[in-house]
């Protein structure tokens, strides 16, 4: 069976990952056959780690893959991402440390790049809205306390929690990561907006912070 007819008979979940690939691709491209761009795919992403951070440029450099099927394989990991991201992070819904690790680790699995998010948020722990830090390169001089808690000021947030992710795939925070949470958390006690945790990401799993009574 075809992978869209396995989709009817079976569901998306009974599919391998290279019959997923098959049934957004859709055809092949050249002398490629869409099981062997399948394939290709798998071979520059292997377990298809980094690929919902790849580009519709970077995804053309893979035989088989022009632009209009690198461009549809984009827009649709674009949308698995948005789907994710407002079923797990919604505004104004209040989350734990737990829930906020495990949407993460779904949403940053396999990034290339750092990224440093803080989730600001109200009395209550719900969230008045994310915003990303910065990427590329997270260290204790980028996070400026002065931005930080000048958007959590602007944002009549209260609270807020980091979040970062490790492409290393080590989940553990390094010295680095502990003296920037420690730098943050003494400012925000001093203009009471406290920060409640820091949240890192890396090979599939999470540590926080608050969790390991550090916070």
């Amino acid at each position: 069976m075809r992978p869209r007819e396995l989709i009817q008979a079976h569901g998306a979940g009974a599919l391998s990952d290279k019959e997923l690939l098959e049934a957004v691709i859709g055809s092949g491209g050249g002398h490629w056959p869409v099981a062997a761009v399948a394939e290709q795919v798998l071979q520059a992403y292997p377990t298809l780690s980094g690929l919902n951070m790849a580009s519709a440029g970077e995804l053309t450099a893979v035989p088989g893959l022009g632009p209009s099927k690198a461009a549809r394989l984009v827009a649709s990991l674009e949308l698995a991402r948005r789907v994710q991201q407002r079923q797990t992070l919604r505004f104004g819904e209040v989350l734990d440390a737990q829930q906020i690790g495990e949407a993460m680790v779904q949403r940053l699995a396999g990034a290339p790049e750092e990224h440093l998010l803080a989730l600001m948020l109200d009395v209550r722990n719900a969230i008045i809205r994310e915003v990303e830090l910065a990427h590329g390169g997270v260290d204790k001089s980028i996070a400026d306390p002065r931005v930080v808690f000048r958007l959590a000021l602007s944002l009549n947030a209260s609270r807020l929690i980091l979040v970062h992710n490790h492409p290393s795939g080590d989940h553990l925070p390094s010295e680095m990561d502990s003296e920037l949470t420690a730098r943050l958390s003494a400012a925000g006690n001093l203009i009471g907006v406290l920060v409640i945790d820091h949240i890192i990401v890396g090979g599939g799993q999470f540590y926080s912070f608050r969790q390991a009574g550090h916070l």
